[in-house]
């Protein structure tokens, strides 16, 4: 959704698509709460993900409309970072209102806070500052819009924002959606106590770290890239310790080595941070939207193949357990492989726009 929705964004502004995000979230909330098979709450759980595809790089379009330089790079870290406290709800609050009140009752009244939302929204925003001189939103086509996105696409510094975001959220992203869980309680010999410590602490690391390389990216803008080969040498090393260390690791290893790891979710904001500074405003929608698709793309292909290595593993081996640590070891060695492509192109892409800015005569930002 999220090219859609970047071209939706360019033709009609922030606020009504937050607007509309929070509306069809609300509706996939009541089906979910209403659903008494499991193909209707599939349905209302792809509505609420539709919905939420609305809301990220809205909220990014509007931040850019009201701020520029150094606190829009900041507040662009604090709504990632404030957006990742939605984890930490439904781990521990929403948790214990479902079990309190019950599945309907409890989505129900996500359906209602949602709807909320919506009139909040409609109210109490505007998609920029009325008085600057330079104000996003300008009403254009369909046509124009998919045209800028075809312009934005073609921009190597679009397309640098595209793998940034592809090489920094994916390990992240993977582990948080799906793989610590198993690989803490049952490689690990952990407890599910311990991996929901591990969850909210790489979720409130995020509110450490995000506005600190917010700060960093506007004071330090010709060492973006360098902070992006930082984060992601940091995480690549941390799972070659995991991945070649022999049985299971000590508890304090495994939450340190997940704090590094979890770096790279606000490090993949430095993405948008390149994007504001290449692509006019009133673009600014479709190429957020392009490059958002990279790390959840990195993500999903990622998850499967983590996955794919440890049916292998298992199949051979013949063992009772599937999760074992040997078989985590060698699927997420299958990381390494799509982090290694994202650094490839990475790369490319930033010498292209390198040697663009030097040819144009502009300055480069990075």
């Amino acid at each position: 959704m999220q090219i859609p929705v970047g071209i939706l964004l360019d033709r009609f502004g922030a606020r009504i698509l937050l607007a509309v995000g929070a509306l069809i979230m609300s509706i996939g909330q009541f089906i979910v709460a209403i659903a008494s098979i499991l193909g209707v709450a599939v349905l209302g759980r792809m509505l609420v993900g539709m919905g939420d595809s609305f809301t990220f790089i809205s909220m990014i379009a509007m931040i850019n409309g009201w701020y520029h330089g150094t606190k829009a790079s900041k507040l662009q870290q604090y709504v990632a970072s404030a957006g990742q406290l939605g984890q930490f709800i439904s781990a521990i609050p929403f948790w214990a209102l479902l079990n309190a009140v019950g599945w309907n009752f409890g989505f129900t009244v996500m359906s209602i806070i949602s709807l909320i939302t919506v009139a909040l929204i409609i109210v109490f925003t505007a998609d920029d500052d009325h008085t600057a001189t330079d104000r996003v939103h300008k009403a254009v086509s369909i046509k124009q819009a998919t045209t800028q996105l075809v312009e934005n696409v073609k921009h190597p510094g679009v397309r640098l924002s595209f793998w940034t975001h592809f090489v920094t959220q994916p390990t992240t992203t993977s582990i948080q959606l799906l793989w610590a869980v198993p690989f803490l309680v049952t490689a690990q010999g952990q407890s599910h106590d311990f991996a929901g410590l591990v969850l909210t602490g790489m979720v409130f690391l995020g509110f450490i770290t995000g506005p600190v390389i917010g700060g960093l990216c506007p004071r330090y803008p010709k060492k973006r890239a360098s902070i992006v080969y930082l984060v992601v040498g940091l995480i690549i090393l941390t799972w070659i310790y995991i991945i070649l260390h022999q049985g299971q690791l000590p508890a304090w290893q495994l939450f340190l080595a997940f704090l590094v790891i979890s770096v790279g979710g606000p490090a993949s904001m430095i993405a948008f941070d390149f994007s504001k500074d290449m692509v006019p405003k009133s673009k600014l929608g479709s190429a957020n939207g392009f490059a958002n698709v990279g790390g959840f793309l990195a993500t999903f292909v990622m998850m499967y193949l983590v996955g794919l290595v440890i049916d292998l593993v298992h199949n051979s081996t013949g063992t009772t357990e599937r999760y074992t640590v040997q078989a985590f070891q060698y699927g997420f060695a299958a990381q390494l492989l799509v982090v290694s492509i994202g650094l490839v192109f990475f790369t490319v892409e930033w010498r292209k726009y390198l040697k663009m800015s030097a040819k144009t005569g502009n300055k480069a930002s990075f």
